[in-house]
């Protein structure tokens, strides 16, 4: 259960992180 939890942590803050990303591209243009 721990290590699925963890994946699942890992892959939220992954698609976070990827948002984010996409935000401050979209806010340079």
């Amino acid at each position: 259960m721990g290590g699925v939890d963890m994946v699942i942590l890992i892959l939220k803050l992954i698609v976070a992180v990827l948002q984010l990303l996409d935000a401050v591209l979209k806010y340079l243009r």
